[in-house]
Order: C-alpha cells, then structure tokens, then sequence
C-alpha cells in the first residue's frame, strides 16, 4: 500500500503533532509513503531521523504558485494508493483524480476545501458532528483515536528550567487561550506555597499569564517554556500532570501522562472526562473551579499511595487500550477498507 501524505500546518498543533506520530508509526508496517510538508527544517530533521525522507514545499497562503504543480509532480512520480490531505488548504489544492483522498478534520471544518475527498477522518465525535452538520455525510467520516508513543524515556533536566529536584512539579501542555484554564490553574497553584510549574505553549494570552503569574506572587516558580517537542521528557519529570482545558475534546495529554506513568487531574470537559475513571485512572475536577483544582492537587500530593494507584490505573488503561500496538491496526484497517471495492467505512 502506498501512502502519500501532505500537510502545511503550523510550526506546532494539534493536527501537526497527530500527523508527525501517525507518518512514523507507520514505518514499521507494510506502507510505502511520500510526505509532503510546508517548508520547516526542523520538521523535515525529524522525519528523516525516524527514517522519513521528506519534500518540502512553500504552501504560502497568498502568491503560492509553484505548490500545486510540484504537489501533482509528487503524486504523479510516486503513484499513490491513497493520498491524505492532512489540512484543508492543502486538500483545496488537489485535483480529482481516480485515487482515494482522504482528508483529516481538525479544530475547523471549511467544507469547500474537501470537495475533492472521498473520505474524512478525525479524532472525535464532536469533530465528526461539526463536519456533518455542514453537510458532511455522515457515512464517509470516520472517527479514528490519537496515536501517544510509549516505552520509557529520559526525563528532562529540571535545571534547564531552574527547578529544584526535590520540589513538587505540575506540568500542563495547552495553547495559551482562555478556553484552556491556564489562569484557573494560576490561581490554584497560588493557594499552595512550594509547588513549581511548568507550562508548555503559547499563544495570545502569554503575556496577560505572565503577568498573572507575577500578580499571584508565582512567577519565581512557574516557567513559560513554550511550545516544545520532547513533551514525553517534560511529562516524564513532573510529579504531577494537570490539564485544565474547558473544551478539550480529546484528551491528549491525559494518555501522554498515562503513557508516561504520571498522575493525572483535569477538567472535567469532554475529553479527559469519557477517558479518566474518577479516583482509579485520575481525578476530575469541576471546570474552571481554582479552589475545587487546588484541592485535588493537595490530596494528590499529600497522599503517595493515592499518587501512586491513579498512576497505575491510567498505565494499566493506556497499556491495555491506547498503546500504539492496539491503535496503529485501526489505521491501517481504515487505509485498506478504502481500497476494497465499495468499501465500507469502519464508524
């Protein structure tokens, strides 16, 4: 099977990291693949060190004509079974042809860009029923789970970030928006003296954080580290994983600490709400509630038995559910389903 994959996207995102994780797990198996990204030399290094050998292309938004013609050229040299468009302005580029296409549906859903799929895939119910509801229909949409590499790793230094080894530290990963509860979390750490953070992202409210942070009295403990790719080595240092989001829909980095063996407390959003057991595989805790946060940090922290068995119940979930050997074959099954004469879509 033949595999080509196209992507702009951002330096980071969400659709970005699922499209980096999917294009190297599928390494192992039985698929040949041609990856196409935006232009990024620290993506394309990447790549290439699991084994990729990537093309990079302008993709610009405005004056772009050279990337539709080497984006065909590709298709034409490399002779796909299956082409994923893994953004909608890259999926808005390519012609019909008599190959599958296959578009992924992030956070948006601008229709007009899919005209020429066959089939869409996404993370989640919510992201399915936006796509339907603009008139998607609902048999060539296919809701596939995240892929979180396992197998242990080397924790991050915490001197990188001037963090003491014997301090307690939470890690959150999220964009720096109101939505993802980034000062509900401030204002919980500030109710509790010694605790350290870390926070990994950006966004548009980073400045307004930081100057939270100073106005709680937390900046000399909490780092804005930015985006980053090694979350796994940031996860694997924390004492604590904390995700706050009031609208997250997957549950991301609920199964990152899980695959890292890391405690975990969240919102109780969508998300982390269908994936985390309350008290076996994690706590939950009232969106957007400081006090009710601040709580569930004290009795994590303060209760190593307690830390330690939530731990291992979202292990042990992630070991028997979410690991990349349970994921992986549902991908490849989606991928040949396609292929069969009228295929049937796995919903």
């Amino acid at each position: 099977m033949n595999i080509l994959h196209a992507i702009s996207g951002s330096d980071f995102g969400g659709t970005e990291s699922a499209f980096e994780r999917i294009v190297t797990a599928l390494l192992p198996c039985d698929v040949a693949q041609c990856v196409i990204i935006r232009a990024n030399d620290e993506r394309a290094a990447r790549l290439k060190k699991a084994g990729l050998e990537p093309v990079q292309l302008p993709f610009r938004t405005r004056f772009d004509f050279s990337s539709k013609r080497r984006l065909q050229a590709e298709i034409n040299t490399f002779g796909p079974d299956l082409i994923v468009s893994w953004t909608p302005d890259v999926a808005g580029l390519m012609d019909p042809r008599p190959v599958k296409h296959i578009g992924f549906v992030g956070q948006d859903f601008p229709l007009a860009k899919y005209q020429s799929c066959d089939h869409l895939f996404t993370l989640t119910p919510q992201r399915r029923e936006r796509a339907v509801s603009a008139s998607w229909p609902a048999d060539k949409i296919t809701i596939l789970p995240p892929i979180i590499p396992s197998g242990d790793v080397d924790a991050i230094d915490r001197k990188r970030w001037f963090t003491p080894a014997t301090g307690k530290l939470l890690v959150v990963v999220a964009r720096l928006e109101p939505e993802h509860g980034i000062n509900v979390l401030m204002e919980a750490v500030a109710r509790i003296s010694g605790l350290y953070l870390w926070v990994v992202g950006d966004g548009s409210k980073r400045k307004e954080y930081e100057d939270v942070a100073l106005e709680l009295g937390i900046k000399p403990r909490t780092r804005f580290v930015g985006w980053r790719h090694d979350v796994p080595q940031i996860i694997a240092a924390a004492d604590l994983v904390i995700c706050p989001s009031r609208t997250d829909d997957i549950g991301v980095t609920v199964l990152e600490a899980w695959a890292r063996g890391k405690p975990v407390i969240a919102a109780d959003a969508v998300g982390p709400g269908l994936l985390i057991k309350h008290r076996e595989t994690g706590v939950l805790v009232p969106i957007a509630d400081a006090r009710s946060l601040s709580e569930a940090i004290k009795w994590v922290l303060r209760d190593p038995d307690f830390s330690m068995r939530i731990a291992a119940g979202g292990a042990r979930t992630f070991a028997e559910s979410h690991a990349p050997e349970h994921v992986l074959p549902k991908y490849l099954k989606f991928f040949r389903s396609l292929l069969e004469p009228a295929a049937q879509s796995p919903t």
